[in-house]
């Protein structure tokens, strides 16, 4: 009898609020488990304990998986803290036997990471690193096989060379377009090898589309059914929250609130169309990351202007009813990755307002480098300008996507089914 083969995820998990992780949760899983029916998955995620849950990632039957709670901070003593695991693993079967999550890596034929897609990297302005470093090394040390799929490598300043050892150490590393394929290369150097590191597309192009049915706000439903022009907008709460963050973490010329009300006042002033804002981070209202807050504070300051115009999406929708409801706009403009992949990849004429390099790489890997607006290098007047001529042209720009994204949706299958080769090449061992 054939024995299930049993693989690990670390770096995407289904209850976050942030649409992007849960977007590579559902990619990943559905893109295996699809696979190879007989797939035994056990996810790593921010809760505690362990817990057996159905998660429907795709259009077809809710899948069983196993989740069991990571995390970094004081609390050594609990067993999900990755220092309780670490001192586990020098215990040798003792450790497995007290922690699961130990012994879920001990018994996993692969480990896989995505680290949440741009999270391999010190440049955000807290502690991730040793988090997202830190589950790899402890696979790594514990002996089992690391598989690292399509993400973002860098930019690394302190970390560089821990980040290195950890790449030529895992038995394959997939990059998500080629400005971070290089990067991985540069890492790897004469370690580079073509069979086990390789460039791909993030995993979220081949994430599924659905309806939410009657969830769907009948206001929304209504603009989507009759044809008349919508945009949609996603606008981070990390970036807009906060007066100054923008400037003082992440350097930006222009300020960010006001870039967004200017073009949301030009478009509406000067177009017929309507505005849905998206939010993509479900941060509860009063976080400093809640796409709603900053959502519902846009919808307020047009109202009187442009009563009728301009709403707000659902932050109840799972990773794929999102996606669905982006499918259906006109033109769409977004600050968090994943929501503007979601337009992308739905052939949706897409531009970004984007403070981080990893944006220009996936934007450019479906030929729309051209949309990408860094408000690092930009005047507030250069990208209004530059997204009401994006939107002016639209029409060109669908066509384009209608060539290019069959293409790059073709690679992430084709990407898929190497990753499901080597997992199914570390069961046969």
């Amino acid at each position: 009898m054939k024995r299930e083969m049993k693989a690990t995820l670390f770096g995407a998990s289904p209850r976050t609020r942030n649409m992007g992780v849960n977007a590579l949760f559902a990619s990943v899983t559905a893109g295996l488990v699809r696979r190879m029916p007989d797939l035994e998955m056990t996810v790593f995620d921010t809760l505690t304990g362990v817990r057996e849950e159905d998660f429907r990632v795709d259009d077809q039957e809710p899948v069983a998986f196993r989740f069991i709670g990571f995390r970094i901070g004081r609390r050594v003593y609990r067993p999900e803290n990755l220092r309780f695991m670490q001192l586990a693993a020098m215990a040798g079967a003792f450790g497995r036997a007290v922690n699961p999550g130990l012994k879920a890596i001990a018994e996993s034929d692969v480990v896989l990471d995505v680290s949440g897609g741009d999270s391999f990297t010190d440049m955000y302005p807290d502690n991730r690193i040793d988090a997202v470093a830190g589950c790899k090394e402890l696979v790594l040390d514990y002996g089992r096989p690391l598989l690292l799929l399509p993400q973002t490598y860098g930019p690394f300043n302190a970390s560089m060379d821990r980040a290195s050892r950890i790449v030529r150490r895992s038995v394959a590393c997939f990059a998500r377009d080629e400005r971070s394929f290089a990067n991985l290369k540069a890492m790897l150097g004469d370690e580079f090898d073509e069979d086990r590191h390789k460039c791909g597309v993030d995993m979220a192009f081949g994430l599924v589309a659905r309806d939410p049915g009657p969830a769907l706000d009948p206001g929304i439903r209504s603009w989507i059914d009759d044809g008349a022009p919508t945009i949609g907008f996603n606008p981070s709460g990390l970036i807009g929250n906060v007066p100054g963050v923008d400037r003082e973490k992440y350097g930006f010329r222009s300020d960010y609130r006001a870039t967004v009300i200017e073009f949301l006042t030009r478009i509406l002033d000067e177009t017929e169309t309507r505005v849905l804002l998206v939010p993509h981070v479900m941060s509860p209202r009063g976080g400093s990351e809640s796409d709603l807050d900053i959502c519902e504070q846009l919808e307020r300051s047009m109202t009187e202007r442009f009563p009728g115009r301009v709403r707000v999406g659902s932050t109840n929708f799972d990773q794929c009813e999102v996606k669905w409801v982006i499918s259906k706009m006109d033109w769409f403009c977004g600050t968090r990755m994943h929501a503007t992949i979601a337009g992308l990849s739905t052939e949706v004429p897409t531009s970004t307002i984007s403070y981080s390099d990893k944006a220009l790489g996936v934007f450019e890997t479906c030929g729309q480098g051209s949309e990408v607006f860094d408000p690092r290098a930009l005047e507030t007047e250069e990208i209004v300008e530059g997204l009401m001529d994006s939107y002016r042209r639209r029409n060109e720009t669908r066509a384009r996507l209608a060539d290019s994204i069959p293409v790059v949706k073709g690679k992430a299958a084709e990407q898929m089914d190497d990753i499901a080769s080597v997992v199914e090449s570390l069961g046969a061992r």
